[in-house]
């Protein structure tokens, strides 16, 4: 018998998944009836969370709170969820008013929001921005950067058009050929899925794992649980035991390369996922799936071709 030992090597190179939730907080406000006006998360309106390419910012928006964001130097992507609406303008643009759910590509520069209905919005920025990236709560968990991810492209083209660039979630018919509502920015790629209705069946779900990037899985809506299988090495010290890690919505669950993983919504009501990646994914765009590949010249992408 013999032994890889560069899977091993590899293996024991595999790092943890990180789960965040803060629906506890959330719904102890809600069952209070304090949730609007001026309701915050241990005192503060934004939950920001990263991946070693991606920052992840999901933000409570009050009735006619308006917030000054500088960003920069690359796109960032904003998701309005359903129910909520908020006026935006990027430097000296008009304001667009976006009505959730609407996903729109923000150029770099100081944005300016406005909610004209309260709820939660998601922002996606690059870890470039390196501002909102040092003000996340895991930031010390990238200190020493993970050797398995590949890097953002270090010339990233911009896009053929200018501008913010908004897309209604209700206006993309749904394709049984296609894999999601997947988009990207110059670095990003954001899959923001169709609203599950009940639970997930149990006889298709499909574990896998990525050689090269780590995914964020943020769930707006619902229960979910994510398994995720830590690959086993030649040292028995090395193994761990399986996760089933159950969250409730909103949450943001980090899933570094190796790991073996699927997520299933459990419960009855409506299931809202999102998934998110930086590079953008070659596999994704070679399939016809990224519905505003259109608007990029071609990329340096990630060129695993493993289903998420």
């Amino acid at each position: 018998m013999t032994s890889d030992r560069s899977t091993a090597a590899t293996a024991r190179a595999v790092r943890p998944p990180q789960f965040f939730e803060f629906s506890g907080e959330l719904l102890a406000a809600h069952a209070a009836g304090t949730l609007s006006p001026g309701w915050t998360f241990s005192g503060e309106h934004s939950w920001i969370y990263r991946a070693q390419n991606f920052v992840v910012d999901i933000t409570w928006l009050d009735k006619g709170q308006a917030e000054e964001r500088i960003s920069g130097p690359e796109e960032h992507a904003l998701l309005v969820v359903d129910d909520v609406a908020v006026s935006v303008a990027s430097g000296d643009e008009a304001a667009a008013t976006l009505s959730g759910p609407v996903l729109a590509i923000v150029p770099p520069g100081p944005t300016h929001i406005e909610c004209t209905r309260p709820g939660f919005i998601v922002r996606v920025y690059s870890c470039r921005d390196e501002r909102i990236a040092s003000r996340a709560h895991n930031d010390a968990a990238y200190v020493n950067p993970n050797p398995s991810v590949a890097p953002l492209p270090s010339e990233p083209t911009r896009p053929m058009s200018a501008g913010i660039r908004a897309y209604a979630m209700d206006d993309i018919p749904r394709d049984p050929d296609r894999f999601g509502r997947i988009f990207r920015t110059e670095t990003l790629m954001i899959n923001w899925f169709e609203p599950q209705i009940g639970p997930r069946s149990t006889d298709h779900l499909t574990p896998h794992s990525h050689d090269d990037f780590e995914q964020a899985s943020v769930t707006m809506v619902g229960e979910f649980v994510h398994h995720v299988r830590r690959p086993w090495s030649e040292r028995l010290s090395d193994w761990r035991s399986d996760e089933h890690v159950q969250v409730n919505s909103p949450s943001v669950t980090i899933i570094p390369p190796g790991n073996i993983h699927t997520t299933r919504a459990v419960g009855p009501g409506a299931h809202q996922l999102i998934d998110i990646f930086a590079p953008p994914r070659r596999d994704f765009i070679d399939r016809g799936w990224v519905l505003n590949q259109a608007d990029y010249e071609t990329l340096p992408t990630l060129s695993e071709r493993t289903p998420s």
